[in-house]
């Protein structure tokens, strides 16, 4: 095996594959070993092997009708054969013979088409190997066997249910219809005009349909290629008196004859190719249809399409773009849903009403219908039941790359303990049990010592502690969270599994807001801290809600909604120095059965609702790393990373948020206020004029950051939204100045300068710990602040400059 792998990972061509992949790949591969003069591959031979030649020497040599014998290539260890035959289902219209002693691993046919639908870039792979040796070979009968090798790659993911035949509205639908039957009836040459993913290919396929008989060729080239896949043989002149360039000899018109050829983005060829496509056209009648396609308008691209070329084209057909015709959506969805169903043999999904309005609310400029296919039918294997929600629907880019981060799954030791799942299960049966404990403890005996231990620990040592290290690592406390813990156990009794109600998830940042409020503000006025039996009420309440929230509702409804601890830590998490991530490019690419959302059979799917490749920040990530556990192809990542770089990195986040960030750090004010006189009031007349201060100054910060901020204005997070949560810094130091006051004993430390006298130790200057560390949280929390806000303006301003070079 290691033998196989190391071999294999000498072949250019499987040159791109990992080591593990080059491992999976080498179990479908055999030995096999031919004496010298031996044939490898038959002409005319029907069932052909893909072959590696490994040790010796041979070549191909073609049998001709008066038995002459053309030698049309050799090879040398490193080289290949008999892809052609597998791709194309032809005879061998070559025999390869052994001119030495030879080893060489062979794979089956059914394996090497196996390989390249499970590693798609092979496939380009190989057609780039094709297109340069195209390049350099002259013979007559090379170039036929290139030709026919080259057709059938091109054609090898020309599937009918690659273009799902849908067109929008009955009117949509009716005017794309007329048009294909006029245009059908001509077969000069055709510009397609469109944005990117309007369905321009479709359009030329089901014209190509229309026009043509199944068997003849519908060819795709990529105009900005097509100089590398080309090289310099459409340029080979007809004779040194002649200077036409000779596209018909060289293939690239011939490989499409009597069929169509379509040219996507034509206006990003050369101008050299678009001359001699030009030239070509103009001279001599064409032996297929040309349909080329455009971004924008031949008149707009004066600069990109050359005149001679544009003259070529006597017909014209502009697609609009999706947000142009928005009423076409939910046909389209409907339509997507009802093929999908069918190739899976299951029953249509419905989407449910606000996820037809966030469908109808996307402009869909990263690919148009393209997108709105991408979305939807991801969304179809993500959901479990008939409906499709919220939570299934995912816009946008994938999460980019970490810049500057240490994957630590890549510790076996680490990766081994969360892989079995003692990280973090087993700090959470523990928390777990230490909750209930402390619960019962508090209420069955509040005046005992361990009672009054309990409370002390739950307000002065969990609780700024807490404070403390989410910032750097980010939600720790919810992976191993006793709350959710319990809540996990109901559910394995009963789980009623209802949908999350819409105005929850829409909605759900102002419910962690109020529950955030009422819990300090009961904190304030009952004074639980020193009280075993309010503070057991309190949790037994926490938990006793998260519990019916979980038995009556989805996954940990209770921590993606409502849970205000969960919401403080999440908001303390953006700028940690952890996070789970995972490779997009693996997981869009490799991933059909999405085990990181839907779960396995033995570990449960993301309890938060969330899909790996979109994850961009920490704000609802648990790091319970379940995803990582689930998933079957290693594309998921821990990171270590450089902290607080997410925010100016914002895009796609709950920008309803900023109203909780306002809203923290508005009742800091009454909190330290209204804190100096406690002691001083009557307790009736202090709780009053708190509560009044307290719920009024949030109110207002609500209302105020909802004005200033404006989410949702855009669907991406703006300028305004990233600056407000570059405040995070500064509110968890103002939280953490107000729990440094209930650490045990730290007002009794003190820090000084002093010198030692004959008399003893003078201290001229010293300050108590708990002032020397609330100086230090202000001071870092103010330059962590101003260090993201700068960045944040840094990076808007870099992007604005960026997308104006773009747009001129």
């Amino acid at each position: 095996m290691n033998d196989k792998v190391f071999f294999l990972s000498k072949v250019k061509v499987l040159s791109e594959l990992t080591l593990q992949e080059l491992t999976e790949l080498a179990e479908d591969f055999e030995w096999a070993e031919y004496p010298k003069d031996t044939e490898i591959i038959r002409q005319g031979q029907l069932k052909q092997r893909f072959s590696v030649l490994i040790s010796g020497k041979a070549k191909a040599q073609v049998l001709k009708k008066n038995n002459a014998v053309i030698q049309v290539e050799s090879f040398i260890p490193g080289d290949f054969f008999g892809d052609i035959g597998i791709i194309t289902g032809r005879p061998a219209n070559a025999s390869v013979i052994t001119t030495e002693d030879c080893s060489v691993l062979t794979i089956a046919p059914k394996n090497f088409n196996n390989m390249l639908l499970r590693w798609p870039k092979l496939y380009m792979t190989f057609l780039d190997n094709l297109s340069t040796e195209l390049s350099i070979v002259r013979d007559d009968l090379w170039a036929a066997r290139q030709k026919e090798f080259l057709r059938a790659g091109l054609q090898f993911n020309q599937f009918e249910n690659k273009f799902y035949g849908i067109w929008g509205s009955r009117k949509t639908t009716k005017e794309v219809e007329n048009r294909l039957a006029q245009l059908s009836r001509t077969k000069e040459h055709l510009l397609l005009i469109g944005e990117r993913g309007t369905g321009r290919q479709m359009i030329a396929w089901y014209l190509h349909k229309q026009q043509f008989s199944d068997t003849a060729p519908f060819i795709v080239i990529d105009g900005q290629q097509f100089d590398q896949q080309w090289g310099d043989l459409p340029y080979k002149t007809k004779g040194p008196e002649q200077t036409t360039a000779n596209f018909r000899n060289s293939s690239v018109l011939e490989i499409a004859e009597g069929g169509t050829l379509f040219i996507r983005e034509i206006n990003l060829l050369s101008p050299r190719a678009q001359l001699h496509l030009a030239e070509a056209l103009q001279s001599e009648v064409s032996p297929c249809r040309i349909v080329g396609s455009l971004k924008a308008e031949p008149e707009m691209l004066s600069e990109r399409l050359i005149p001679q070329l544009q003259e070529c084209f006597t017909q014209t057909y502009k697609i609009a773009p999706l947000r142009e015709r928005k009423r076409d959506i939910p046909v389209l969805v409907e339509g997507f849903l009802k093929k999908l169903a069918l190739r899976n043999n299951r029953n249509a999904p419905e989407l449910n009403h606000e996820a037809t309005k966030l469908l109808l609310g996307h402009d869909y400029r990263q690919g148009n219908v393209t997108e709105l296919i991408q979305v939807i039918e991801r969304a179809f294997f993500l959901t479990d039941g008939d409906v499709i929600r919220l939570e299934h629907i995912f816009f946008g880019p994938t999460a980019e790359k970490t810049k500057r981060s240490i994957n630590m799954l890549s510790w076996s030791l680490l990766e081994k303990l969360i892989k079995k799942g003692v990280l973090p299960l087993w700090p959470q049966h523990i928390m777990g049990f230490s909750l209930i404990a402390s619960i019962f403890w508090q209420l069955l005996a509040p005046s005992s010592a361990i009672a009054g231990f309990m409370c002390l620990v739950v307000w002065s040592l969990w609780w700024p502690t807490l404070t403390v290290l989410s910032p750097p690592f980010g939600r720790f406390w919810c992976a191993i969270c006793p709350v959710s813990y319990v809540m996990e156990r109901a559910q394995k009794i009963l789980h009623l599994d209802r949908p999350v109600p819409d105005f929850l998830k829409k909605y759900n940042y102002l419910f962690f807001t109020v529950l955030f409020l009422f819990v300090f503000w009961i904190e304030f006025i009952t004074g639980m801290r020193f009280n075993p039996v309010y503070t057991g009420l309190w949790l037994l309440a926490i938990v006793g809600t998260a519990v019916i929230i979980g038995i009556i509702y989805t996954r940990h409804t209770w921590c993606r909604h409502l849970c205000p601890l969960g919401a403080f830590v999440g908001m303390a998490s953006i700028g940690g120095m952890v996070e789970v991530r995972s490779d997009p490019a693996v997981c869009l690419n490799k991933c059909t059965t999405y085990e990181c959302y839907r779960g396995t059979k033995n570990i449960m799917g993301c309890p938060l609702s969330m899909h790996a490749p979109y994850v961009d920040n920490n704000l609802d990530c648990k790091l319970c790393l379940r995803c990582a556990r689930n998933c079957p192809n290693g594309s998921v990542k821990f990171n270590f990373r450089v902290p607080a770089q997410e925010v100016w990195h914002l895009v796609r986040v709950n920008q309803g948020f900023v109203v909780f960030i306002g809203v923290s750090l508005a009742t800091l004010l009454p909190i330290y206020y209204f804190q100096t006189f406690r002691s001083a009031w009557p307790p009736n007349e202090w709780r009053l004029y708190f509560s009044l201060f307290y719920w009024g100054t949030a109110a207002i910060a609500g209302a105020i950051t909802w004005l200033i901020a404006r989410p949702y204005k855009t669907k991406g997070a703006s300028r305004r939204i990233r600056l407000f949560f570059s405040f995070i810094p500064l509110i968890l130091s103002g939280y953490v100045v107000y729990q440094l006051h209930y650490l045990p004993g730290i007002n009794s430390v003190l820090l000084g300068l002093g010198f030692k006298t004959g008399e003893g130790v003078v201290l001229p200057f010293y300050v108590s710990l708990l002032a020397a560390a609330q100086v230090m949280a202000v001071a870092f929390g103010l330059a962590i602040t101003v260090f993201t806000v700068i960045m944040v303006l840094l990076r808007s301003k870099d992007k604005s400059t960026s997308d104006t070079q773009h747009l001129s």
